[in-house]
């Protein structure tokens, strides 16, 4: 039997009503990967730090990526109708904290930031050192609330260092990611046909045992 929150209400849960606060106060619990949004080249490169992308769809390849109406970034990826996604690795929590900051940089002091060395005519900076990096050509833009939903089309993915821990980010900290110690144990298919965590139906079969 599950014992209730003493500082909860009933259900166990405490209302908070549906507020922007009470929003933020549920989804600092909610843990996701870190990303760098960039767009333009160049002088003209914008990039900005955002947990708030996710791949949309496979066929055809789409992503989605909601940017403040108020950022300059969102007025770079209108103008030039691209952007890129760079997924960070555990090692760049400085790239996050950087990009997040209402002061940071943008031109070619964003590039040199993000360590990118291509040509700029190649397309929006990406974070040199990601585990990966998404091109993405915009294709709609959507209006949610005080963000834009920009929908764009993979035209590019360049994958990186895929043996490091992606960086997390939950309740305003970076915490990090341990793996487990048996890879097959601890593998899980969500994603399946089947709808359910298999670790469960193992776990269901070693207690009837």
């Amino acid at each position: 039997m599950t014992t209730p929150n003493p500082h909860s209400e009933s259900g166990g849960f405490t209302p908070l009503g549906g507020g922007p606060e009470a929003l933020k106060s549920a989804m600092r619990h909610f843990p996701s990967g870190v990303t760098i949004i960039t767009s333009g080249s160049g002088e003209n490169a914008e990039g900005m730090t955002a947990n708030a992308v996710l791949s949309v769809s496979l066929d055809p390849p789409l992503m989605l990526a909601s940017v403040h109406r108020d950022a300059r970034l969102n007025a770079r990826i209108k103008e030039e109708k691209r952007f890129a996604i760079s997924i960070l690795a555990e090692d760049q929590e400085g790239h996050s904290r950087l990009f997040s900051s209402p002061e940071r940089s943008s031109g070619l002091h964003a590039v040199h930031s993000l360590g990118d060395t291509r040509d700029g005519s190649e397309g929006p900076p990406l974070a040199t050192g990601s585990i990966a990096a998404i091109e993405c050509r915009l294709a709609e833009t959507y209006p949610g609330g005080d963000h834009d939903l920009f929908l764009g089309e993979v035209i590019a993915v360049h994958l990186g260092d895929t043996r490091k821990n992606p960086l997390l980010y939950h309740e305003g900290e970076y915490p990090k990611l341990r793996k487990g110690d048996s890879p097959d144990e601890n593998r899980a298919f969500m994603d399946s046909p089947r709808g359910y965590d298999a670790r469960l139906q193992n776990f269901q079969r070693r207690k009837r045992k």
